[in-house]
């Protein structure tokens, strides 16, 4: 079993040739640096190592470089924190150099094979290098270390290595503190909690480690949203059945859903079983606490289907609107599957996402314009990332004439009300002001939001429909190109 492998202690053998491997790979390393390679340039070296060691350095001048540089990496690594303060050395001598960078990252390395020297941590090496550090957890480090995380770390395992060689933080190695935190965050591992529980066993830590995730640092990295996305696919001809798929993923940097069991689902019964896929995730992450957002992946003839007004836990007397709980946003099926759309989709994207791009963002349809001038029109409307439609598109309507350029054009939020034409004056002004607020504030991404709090007033304020608020009937469709259902596709952006 894998899990056994955590556990695992190493052969001395293997200890004793990663040690060996470990000083030709850093006297290789050394041998490239110019600081090292001058004779002049290596006695500073070494007299600045002897004042931050505060002792004599035992290493001999000879007149072959390679074994005066074995015999000083011998020396440091037999010292603890002499190897950290030779790279740091070197990096006032050699500031900003390649050379400099690697052999900080060695001097975190041999760290972590020092102090987990009978532990294979291969597999962790492997799936902590294909995480970014987000801004959460660089906040999180600042928050624990009080300085913030050093540029010679590009992903979590340089932030893990770096770590291994810094001071506890309330009795608890901070190493530890971040391969708990990303637990909590979600990690996808199912190695990561076995080694957590067994190093902090180990520590005597095990009770202060589960004391700490009752009171979360202020650098958790609740940025992310949870996403459960539900698409529905129209399965045969002529039958009303549709292919009822799901994804989900707690709050996480990368997108990498997990994918749920299909359904086929008549049309009659979709809200009911969207109620059972939301009653089972609120199960899965009952331990969880941050925000979950839900997606409706729509084909072109549920693309108006007031899903917005669907209801959660069916079976009790009173079941609640969707809308009121979570940020609610439906997606095109036609456009992710419409690879042919994608480079447009994802430049207009990226200009949502820029918060310096002032260009005019809101295109507001007025219903007077053919289906081709209106894709021109959007097309020569570089700036414009947000869509509203003159009318809800349903079928061979306006509205619908009007999304299909709008999806053609790669415009990643569309908006439309239920009630139509009617209101389409005070739900452009009612976008724009979200639009304006969020300009102010974390930029267009918080659009899906603003659409949230404001069906949750309209709830609050005319829970009976009796006087329509514009919040009750309100769309948005919202596409991030980089969180595609079924695929990992990338970065998160929240």
């Amino acid at each position: 079993m894998r899990e056994g492998r955590d556990l695992s202690r190493r052969d001395p053998t293997a200890v004793a040739e990663e040690r060996r491997r470990f000083i030709d790979e850093i006297a290789t390393l050394l041998e490239t640096s110019p600081i090292i390679r001058d004779p002049d340039s290596r006695r500073v070296l070494y007299d600045m190592l002897r004042d931050s060691l505060r002792g004599d350095l035992p290493v001999r001048e000879v007149a072959v470089l390679r074994p005066q540089l074995v015999s000083l990496i011998n020396v440091c690594i037999e010292r603890t924190g002499a190897l950290r303060a030779l790279a740091e050395c070197i990096e006032v001598l050699e500031p900003g150099s390649i050379q400099t960078v690697e052999i900080l990252r060695a001097a975190d390395r041999w760290q972590v094979a020092d102090q987990f020297q009978d532990r294979d941590l291969e597999w962790l090496r492997t799936e902590l290098a294909a995480l970014r550090i987000t801004p959460g957890l660089r906040q999180f480090v600042h928050d624990m270390r009080g300085e913030p995380v050093p540029q010679h770390c590009e992903h979590v395992w340089h932030l893990f290595a770096y770590l291994s060689s810094t001071n506890p933080v309330e009795g608890l190695p901070p190493w530890l503190l971040l391969l708990d935190r990303l637990i909590l965050m979600g990690s996808s591992s199912t190695e990561l909690p076995a080694l957590v529980n067994s190093l902090a066993a180990e520590w005597g830590a095990t009770d202060r480690l589960h004391a700490t995730r009752s009171r979360p640092f202020v650098g958790i990295d609740d940025r992310h949203t949870a996403y459960l996305v539900i698409q529905f696919e129209k399965y045969g001809g002529e039958d009303d059945t549709f292919i009822v798929s799901h994804w989900y993923q707690w709050a996480s940097p990368e997108w990498k859903p997990i994918p749920g069991d299909d359904r086929y689902v008549r049309y009659d019964d979709l809200e009911s079983a969207v109620d059972e896929i939301v009653l089972e995730t609120e199960r899965r992450w009952a331990d969880r606490v941050g925000d979950v957002t839900i997606e409706f992946v729509l084909p072109w003839q549920l693309l108006n289907e007031p899903v917005d007004r669907w209801r959660k836990e069916l079976d009790s007397d009173v079941p609640s609107p969707l809308a009121m709980e979570y940020p609610l946003v439906v997606r095109s099926l036609e456009r992710i599957r419409a690879v042919e759309w994608h480079r447009v989709w994802r430049g207009r994207w990226q200009r949502l996402l820029d918060p310096s791009d002032k260009e005019d963002r809101l295109y507001c349809a007025t219903g007077n314009h053919g289906a081709v001038q209106l894709e021109a029109i959007l097309r020569g409307k570089a700036g414009a990332v947000v869509l509203v439609l003159s009318e809800p598109p349903t079928l061979n309507s306006v509205g619908q004439q009007e999304v299909r350029a709008g999806l053609r054009s790669g415009f990643p939020a569309i908006v439309w009300h239920r009630a139509g034409a009617s209101v389409s004056d005070e739900l452009c002004e009612t976008i724009k002001s979200m639009i304006d607020d969020g300009e102010s504030a974390s930029g267009l991404a918080e659009l899906p939001k603003h659409a949230a709090k404001l069906r949750q007033v309209a709830w609050s304020e005319d829970p009976g429909d009796s006087d329509p608020h514009i919040g009750h009937d309100l769309v948005v469709l919202w596409d991030d190109p980089e969180r595609q259902p079924g695929r990992a596709t990338g970065k998160v952006h929240t």
